[in-house]
């Protein structure tokens, strides 16, 4: 069975959780992780969710920002057309307050992707030097890093701009601002902003691209604590896969 994503669906007409989609992890990571990286690596994805209405007993409707966050070791993460799809349906169930909302969501999507969920706050952009990336004319490997650090590392919060992949269903581009909080030397940078650039035309989910990134800088010795791939909203739902070594 295929999900919603790149399809005509039809908006639910009553409360209804069964819309959500499966995306298995082990699936998605085919032909990036070894069966050693996931011990290496922990982190989440957050949903950023800007349009939750919800309907309270008195038939009042409310709008509410939140995120929803997952564990990037659960068994599947969700496609995200079918997310927005029950998130919409919410407004056909009438709740006590905010936090039976929230306790339905956790709930529902807790049991399509075997694990436990968290909401909180919107997650916001982190304060970074900013960087640019370059469009290679002709994609070649990330080079491996030869920068040495002292003993006493300097990591700072870089964030690469305007990002961009595909999706791998409908082709569309997926834009992201990619947050590294690293150890980089100059040549580090151009070495890196060329590597994202080479991800121009290349198809992906937001979370494999970040993990591949992450990975992919791990191997050739770059200094990486930690990346966030902050990407833009679609239908009022960001999603910001973050990644760190254990």
């Amino acid at each position: 069975m295929k999900g919603p994503l790149g399809k005509k669906v039809a908006t639910p007409k009553k409360f209804d959780p069964k819309v959500l989609f499966p995306i298995s992890r082990t699936e998605q990571r085919k032909g990036v992780f070894d069966k050693t990286d996931i011990n290496n690596i922990k982190g989440d994805d957050v949903w950023n969710i800007h349009e939750l209405l919800w309907i309270d007993k008195k038939n009042n409707s409310h709008h509410k920002e939140l995120s929803i966050r997952l564990n990037c070791t659960s068994k599947n993460t969700v496609e995200s057309k079918s997310m927005k799809l029950f998130l919409g349906s919410l407004v056909y169930r009438q709740f006590k307050n905010i936090s039976d909302v929230k306790k339905v969501i956790k709930r529902h999507i807790g049991a399509v992707t075997k694990s436990k969920i968290k909401i909180g706050k919107i997650y916001t952009k982190q304060d970074a030097a900013e960087c640019e990336i370059k469009i290679p004319s002709k994609v070649k490997p990330l080079t491996e890093s030869s920068y040495t650090a002292c003993k006493r590392k300097n990591f700072k919060t870089y964030v690469f701009k305007a990002f961009r992949s595909l999706c791998p269903v409908t082709n569309q581009p997926d834009i992201a601002d990619i947050y590294l909080v690293a150890d980089l030397n100059s040549q580090n940078k151009r070495d890196i902003s060329e590597y994202l650039g080479s991800f121009f035309e290349k198809n992906g989910f937001h979370e494999r691209c970040v993990e591949e990134i992450f990975l992919e800088l791990k191997r050739k010795k770059y200094f990486i604590k930690s990346i966030e791939g902050y990407f833009e909203r679609r239908g009022g739902i960001a999603i910001i896969p973050r990644r760190y070594s254990v």
